[in-house]
């Protein structure tokens, strides 16, 4: 089923949280592949393809598939603006079961807070898919961002073990 103009909607989500990590983790977890492999897919998905070139023009890949549904989705982003440990700025489209489902515009800002770091995420998106709106992003969003507070607040417990 193809997308018609009329069925599209837009929306913003802003996701925040404080990670119990320093900054420079956060960071690392947001931008490298070895650490976004392990939270940034959804669950009970397995990935396919996977590349990532953090650098202004560089690219993200992230190709999966829902075990239970067979459903592929293609994850395709480009950086605009990298502010090490501060601020990302990049595009992405969203293709899900072969159609192009939405196009964003995201903000991702990383600031030292008591105990840890503030991140906040801001994505601007236009959905394509008339039965999918910026509610059902800020859903898969909340599930992605607990994911990596997990997965960077391990790392952290870690790095603190190990310093011992």
């Amino acid at each position: 089923m193809s997308a018609h103009l009329q069925d599209a909607s837009e929306g913003t989500v802003v996701a925040t949280r404080r990670i119990a990590a320093p900054r420079p983790l956060v960071y690392e977890a947001w931008t490298q592949l070895d650490h976004r492999r392990q939270w940034f897919k959804g669950p009970g998905q397995t990935e396919l393809a996977r590349s990532l070139d953090l650098r202004v023009g560089g690219t993200e890949v992230a190709h999966g598939r829902f075990d239970e549904t067979g459903i592929e989705t293609i994850y395709t982003a480009r950086f605009h603006l990298i502010e090490p440990e501060v601020r990302l700025i990049y595009a992405f489209d969203m293709h899900v079961a072969g159609e192009h489902f939405s196009v964003s515009l995201t903000k991702v800002d990383f600031e030292d807070a008591p105990g840890g770091t503030d991140l906040t995420y801001t994505e601007h998106g236009y959905f394509l898919a008339g039965d999918d709106d910026a509610s059902g992003r800020a859903e898969g969003t909340e599930i992605i961002m607990s994911q990596l507070t997990t997965y960077v607040t391990a790392l952290a417990d870690q790095h603190r073990e190990d310093a011992r």
